[in-house]
């Protein structure tokens, strides 16, 4: 009965945030990604940071999360994408670290050696142009709003000078076309994006992303530009 009162006194009920899932990539078998400057793997950072995330986002409540894996090793990316697709997921966001340059070797503090590099530090967002112009659209201005929101909120964009034929430059700033066929990319019905969230060889890059300042700045223009793309009725935010 209150339910049918509340409906003949205008009552809305709302509803659920949309849902967003975030693959922290790589840690499939024994893909662990690109080593660090630190001689970590992509995929413990990828994890580290998709658990931030998704925690930011949901405190945030505008947002429902689903994590695409919670230890070091997680399904295959096939398995994932049926798991973002069984729920409900309006967007897949796949977060990376990006290995490129010239490389040398040298040793950590604690007496190990790692590969680093002085060169070409920032992010950038790649999206496939494979399939449908309406899906192609919809990924496009993801990654477009992720990158635009990345650069208002202080993050460098790459070049994409040691992508050569992997990657083609789009309009935007910081953004790429994919021209590997990445499953991730290419093959999600809901808009995805991979975000090469900076230079894993790099010193000063690499650091920076292990601090909170950096991920709660990540987070707020994610957030950002999710609700943009998700919600575009509703308003902007951020």
């Amino acid at each position: 009965m209150s339910a049918i009162l509340a409906l003949l006194l205008g009552a809305t009920v709302a509803a659920a945030p949309p849902l967003v899932f975030i693959d922290a990539g790589h840690g499939e078998g024994d893909n662990q990604g690109a080593q660090t400057v630190r001689c970590g793997t992509e995929a413990d950072f990828t994890l580290s940071l998709a658990r931030d995330l998704a925690a930011r986002l949901e405190a945030g409540g505008r947002f429902r999360v689903r994590l695409s894996r919670t230890s070091s090793t997680g399904p295959s990316y096939p398995q994932r994408l049926a798991r973002a697709r069984a729920a409900g997921a309006r967007a897949l966001l796949s977060l990376h670290a990006d290995a490129r340059g010239a490389l040398s070797w040298h040793k950590t503090l604690d007496g190990r050696s790692c590969l680093r590099s002085l060169e070409q530090p920032g992010f950038s967002v790649l999206y496939s142009d494979e399939g449908s112009a309406g899906r192609v659209a919809r990924r496009r201005r993801l990654a477009r709003a992720v990158a635009t929101r990345m650069t208002n909120a202080g993050f460098i964009a790459y070049d994409g000078f040691d992508y050569g034929g992997l990657y083609e430059v789009d309009p935007t700033e910081g953004v790429f076309i994919d021209r590997r066929r990445l499953f991730m990319l290419r093959r999600p019905p809901m808009p995805s994006v991979i975000i090469e969230t900076h230079h894993a060889f790099h010193p000063e890059d690499h650091a920076d992303w292990q601090r909170d300042e950096t991920r709660a700045r990540f987070a707020a223009a994610v957030e950002a530009a999710l609700w943009e793309v998700l919600t575009p009725g509703v308003g902007r935010g951020g």
